[in-house]
């Protein structure tokens, strides 16, 4: 695993450029520059597995050990103390508990917003992670994740190509998208004018970052500078800055214009005081490690991409700490 260490968020100002770069992914920091709690509270992370994220060769867990990761491994510090093709994220996370708490939705949990009889209810969270959802939510469903958004909440939904249902209910993850944008019941008219197009991209690199892109705090983060990325198997999205003017590419593929309304591999938008992140593909999330049984393959440290940096940043600006 790349291990990318976090800045000291009150630190940085105070350290040498070539200092910073030099400790960035360089394992542990050492004590005297251990990286500082931004947040008075800690930011809770919910990481779903209610809905097929484990299909087919898909391993998009955090830990087998659910809804607590760390009852699997207190203090993981590598990618494989939890088993999950998406452990790398969480550890990362997991290294800085003063600043993140994680869970993972359970198979069988529906998602609902103001249950007191859901211990996983969305609004007991600050950041939702959907990794490659493959059984379509319900309409509460819809709902609950839309007022859970519309609240404050950050929504990171992580989306494959077309033609990728991985368990043959006959929906995929780019319908379900945008069954959740057109049909939710808080608002179906293009809520964060972003809608998913049917694609399918087999395999190419990009670094076209969206015109003014290279400021924003997913791009320029804690943990380093997000600026490519991998596809390998991706659709792509489409923007209407007319249905909400906050919808801005941050990166589009190879060749496209940087400036236009399709062709954007990462998206991101608010709606009502939330913020959302749409991600075109689950291959870069990978870390190629998992349940015995599954192909993966290492999209988090392909370096064609920094796309560790791309998830954790984007946790972070999710969570309100950039």
């Amino acid at each position: 695993m790349r291990n990318p260490i976090r800045r000291p968020r009150q630190l940085v100002t105070a350290l040498a450029a070539g200092a910073l770069a030099a400790t960035a992914f360089g394992g542990v920091l050492p004590a005297t520059t251990a990286p500082t709690a931004a947040a008075t509270t800690q930011i809770k992370v919910l990481f779903d597995n209610a809905h097929a994220e484990t299909a087919g060769n898909a391993d998009w867990i955090i830990s087998t050990s659910q809804p607590n990761p760390f009852a699997q491994n207190s203090a993981p510090t590598k990618e494989t103390d939890w088993t999950g093709a998406i452990s790398a994220w969480g550890v990362a996370l997991a290294q800085y508990r003063t600043d993140y708490y994680l869970d993972t939705n359970p198979s069988g949990r529906a998602f609902t917003y103001g249950s007191t009889t859901n211990a996983q209810d969305l609004s007991n969270y600050d950041v939702l992670v959907i990794p490659e959802p493959n059984t379509a939510f319900t309409a509460a469903e819809r709902t609950a994740i839309m007022t859970f958004v519309k609240n404050g909440g950050g929504l990171f939904l992580i989306i494959d190509h077309d033609q990728s249902d991985r368990n043959n209910d006959g929906v995929d993850s780019v319908d379900i998208a945008n069954q959740l944008f057109s049909s939710n019941g808080v608002d179906n008219t293009d809520p964060f004018g972003i809608t998913a197009a049917y694609q399918n991209i087999s395999s190419e690199d990009t670094a076209n970052l969206g015109a003014g892109a290279s400021t924003h705090p997913v791009v320029a983060g804690a943990w380093g500078t997000a600026n490519k990325s991998i596809l390998r198997g991706a659709t792509t999205f489409n923007l209407s800055t007319s249905a909400n003017p906050n919808a801005k590419c941050l990166l589009y593929r190879a060749g496209v214009s940087n400036s236009g309304s399709t062709g954007c591999f990462i998206a991101v938008s608010t709606f009502g005081s939330g913020r959302v992140i749409l991600w075109g593909d689950s291959s870069p999330v990978d870390d190629g490690t998992g349940q015995s049984g599954n192909t993966l393959y290492n999209g988090w440290d392909d370096p064609a991409g920094t796309d560790a940096e791309w998830a954790l940043n984007g946790t972070d600006w999710l969570g309100n700490l950039s």
